[in-house]
């Protein structure tokens, strides 16, 4: 005989004093659980697999170059994942300069990704490398610095 009462959610055997437990009983409530916990860890509505936590929690990879002055550079990154989108601006630079006298604009600033990029840099084909361009003219009067000599330059990686 099973037990008189059953456990509010997986009704499972909750046996009184009268009632005759059965080797069945235990089988079956050990079946009830095993299935139950099986199904609760498998879930991946209501859990996420290794490689979803190490995509949120690996999200964005941080690096910096020195300019050597080239006129074009390739910076091979370390970045663990491939690239999305990323910045790359240089250390104590503004985004932009205007020189009046001169009458002409540098960047210092430039966005890229997959689907597009700011003049003056590419991210490559193998997503996790980048070319920089130096003294690149664009519209005219308009020019892009991302290897000036001397200059330290962060890019920002994210997925």
């Amino acid at each position: 005989m099973s037990s008189t009462n059953k456990t509010t959610h997986l009704k499972l055997n909750s046996w009184i004093g009268s009632d005759k437990p059965k080797r069945v009983d235990f089988n079956y409530d050990n079946e009830v659980i095993d299935k139950t916990i099986h199904d609760h860890i498998t879930d991946t509505v209501v859990h996420i697999n290794d490689s979803e936590r190490d995509k949120w929690n690996n999200y964005m990879y941080v690096g910096m170059y020195f300019g050597t002055g080239d006129s074009s550079r390739v910076i091979k990154t370390d970045c663990p994942f491939d690239v999305n989108m990323g910045i790359v601006f240089a250390v104590n630079k503004p985004i932009s300069v205007m020189d009046f006298s001169e009458n002409h604009k540098t960047n210092y600033c430039a966005f890229l990704g997959t689907y597009g990029e700011s003049s003056g840099v590419k991210l490559l084909d193998d997503l996790r490398s980048f070319r920089v361009n130096q003294n690149y003219a664009i519209l005219g009067r308009e020019y892009i610095n991302l290897n000036e000599i001397g200059v330290s330059y962060i890019y920002m990686m994210f997925r």
